[in-house]
């Protein structure tokens, strides 16, 4: 797919919102503390190990095994702004897998480019559901 070890690990660090539903993927429960919160407090949690309460899957603990990845975990668990960058830049990365800039053909790139701006808006509109949602299911939880 094009991506580097550190997209891998920046990317990851997005488990830092939200939680597992188990009826969506059989594993139940949020990376972190406060799992409404962006930041890098998947990658703290990670270096202190299993804690009660919070999910760590075995693509998690990979992070820490291997020795490129490890360092990552590490630089990010220290420096918010690293993180903060590297997601960012490996996120838009990501997101344009697959994606040719257009050229100057005319109708063609307009097409292209609001077809891009639909797909984008679409995106925040999903991860903005599934934030919400997850607060929601959290409440409903905790009121029973």
């Amino acid at each position: 797919m094009g991506l580097s070890d550190k997209d891998i690990v920046a990317l990851s660090g997005g488990h830092t919102l939200g939680r597992a539903h188990p009826e969506r993927s059989g594993f139940d429960g949020p990376w972190t503390r406060n799992p409404l919160k962006f930041d890098n407090s998947y990658f703290v949690e990670l270096l202190q190990g299993e804690a009660e309460g919070l999910l760590k899957l075995p693509t998690d603990k990979a992070l820490l095994d291997d020795l490129a990845f490890r360092g990552y975990v590490e630089l990010y668990a220290k420096d918010e702004d690293a993180f903060f960058r590297d997601y960012a830049a490996s996120h838009k990365k990501l997101s344009e897998l697959g994606f040719t800039p257009p050229n100057s053909s005319g109708s063609k790139v307009i097409v292209k480019d609001s077809t891009i701006l639909v797909q984008s808006a679409v995106g925040v509109v999903v991860a903005a559901a599934v934030v919400v949602l997850s607060y929601f299911y959290d409440v409903r939880k905790k009121m029973k």
